[in-house]
């Protein structure tokens, strides 16, 4: 069953910082679930070693700097998308963010997981 949440945060800095961070889920550690990354040749596709010991594959279909993100990921039986609309400029960065997911546990929220993801943001960001 496709579960689908939105979530909108507000970070006081440049839009261009808040976008690198989130297409590079290594920069600065910031994201605590992934350990590595794995060269794939490729900007677009990226496969992520994650703590727990599995991987996550992410094709992103749009990267547009620093405005927009589209991506689809797979994570074992885990799949979906995400996007993140970035608005704003010089020191403020206010983002949208629309995740999917299908094979979720019924105790999972995809709510939880995209305010984590937030919240590791948030952290790395220093805010």
């Amino acid at each position: 069953m496709m579960k689908t949440c939105v979530a909108t945060a507000t970070f006081s800095c440049d839009p261009n910082k808040v976008w690198l961070y989130m297409v590079n889920p290594v920069m600065n550690h910031w994201r605590k679930d992934v350990a590595e990354l794995e060269p794939t040749g490729d900007e677009m596709r990226l496969i992520e070693k994650n703590t727990d010991g599995t991987t996550t594959k992410v094709v992103f279909s749009r990267k547009e700097k620093p405005r927009h993100i589209t991506c689809t990921f797979e994570k074992g039986k885990i799949k979906g998308s995400f996007t993140a609309v970035l608005l704003g400029g010089g020191d403020s960065t206010s983002v949208e963010c629309t995740l999917e997911a299908d094979g979720l546990s019924i105790f999972t929220k995809s709510k939880k997981l995209l305010d984590g993801y937030l919240g590791m943001l948030r952290q790395a960001l220093g805010e």
